[in-house]
């Protein structure tokens, strides 16, 4: 869809539902409320939905207020979905509902795996960010920026590039992050909350974590991270999501493979690659997906059967 039709389909909608990806990052935040302001300003009435935890730090940059948890489909006449193209990968306490709505727009840079039916796609893998995609929506359309957007939007792009660190990284991406400057994005708090507000206690994790990685023949690094392991620490799923781009900076890894137990024996794998390496293949064959360098998966099992799994995945790179 074109960003006109998107406008004629959003200003033909009273109230709209905005959803994004399960274990939402910057990206899906910021793609979600930047939708959310978008809705707002061609007169529609728009809720976000998504469970993060009370501790994300998220929360810092973004107004956990603005966020709603319990979806009732007779309340809404158009859904939008952010970050994500397939139904799977929403918070699976929605999906059935989600499915009772026949007007759904999706908005999205992941490549596309499958079609849902019914469904209306914005889909382009060449942007970095579904943030950005957001971002250009909004200038096509003119709509102007206040600064509390601004800063939303921009914490989306620096965390699907990693500040601008990932390949994915292009002039699209510095000229939406210029545009995004010069509409008063405070660049100071993302980069506070997101690269230097961790505590004494999330160090000691860093280095736990440090102590406890396996090492393929490849040079891929995988470990796994239960509940029990975190309470020993001290910490929690949200401390150990701040460590993977850590892991992948050392220079003999080139793929790290970080699992951690989400609820009882249900694990997330976050995947990172580098060196001309690419996780989002594998993560596709495991029932996930992502980008080059940087994809998901879940696993189930004992921290024993899903440390066997990754060793074995760990085989395909």
């Amino acid at each position: 869809m074109t960003s006109k039709e998107i406008k004629k389909l959003i200003t033909s909608a009273k109230n709209v539902a905005i959803f994004g990806h399960q274990n939402p990052d910057l990206d899906c935040f910021g793609a979600l409320f930047g939708a959310k302001y978008l809705c707002e300003k061609l007169g529609a009435k728009a809720t976000i939905f998504s469970n993060p935890p009370k501790n994300s730090f998220l929360l810092n940059i973004f107004d956990g207020k603005e966020i709603e948890s319990e979806f009732f489909s007779e309340n809404f006449d158009l859904v939008i979905i952010l970050d994500c193209n397939l139904f799977s990968r929403l918070e699976e306490k929605y999906r059935e509902e989600v499915k009772k709505i026949n007007n759904i727009l999706v908005i999205d840079h992941h490549p596309q795996v499958e079609v849902e039916n019914g469904c209306k796609f914005l889909i382009d893998k060449n942007k970095s960010s579904a943030s950005l995609i957001i971002l250009e929506i909004l200038n096509e359309l003119k709509i102007p920026l206040t600064k509390e957007v601004a800063t939303y939007i921009y914490a989306g792009v620096v965390g699907d590039t990693g500040r601008f660190l990932h390949t994915n990284t292009d002039v699209a991406t510095f000229e939406g992050a210029i545009a995004l400057l010069k509409s008063g994005a405070d660049i100071q708090k993302v980069y506070d909350v997101v690269y230097r507000s961790k505590t004494l206690t999330q160090i000691k994790i860093r280095d736990y974590l440090f102590s406890i990685y396996k090492l393929s023949p490849k040079n891929v690094c995988y470990l796994v991270i239960s509940k029990k392991m975190l309470e020993k620490v001290g910490g929690s799923v949200e401390d150990v999501k701040l460590f993977i781009d850590d892991l992948n900076q050392i220079k003999e890894f080139n793929v790290v493979m970080m699992a951690y137990e989400i609820e009882n024996e249900n694990y997330k794998v976050s995947c990172r690659s580098k060196n001309g390496y690419e996780v989002a293949g594998v993560a596709v064959r495991h029932g996930g997906g992502g980008h080059k360098m940087a994809a998901g998966f879940s696993l189930k099992g004992s921290v024993k059967q899903v440390e066997k799994a990754l060793e074995k995945i760990s085989e395909e790179f």
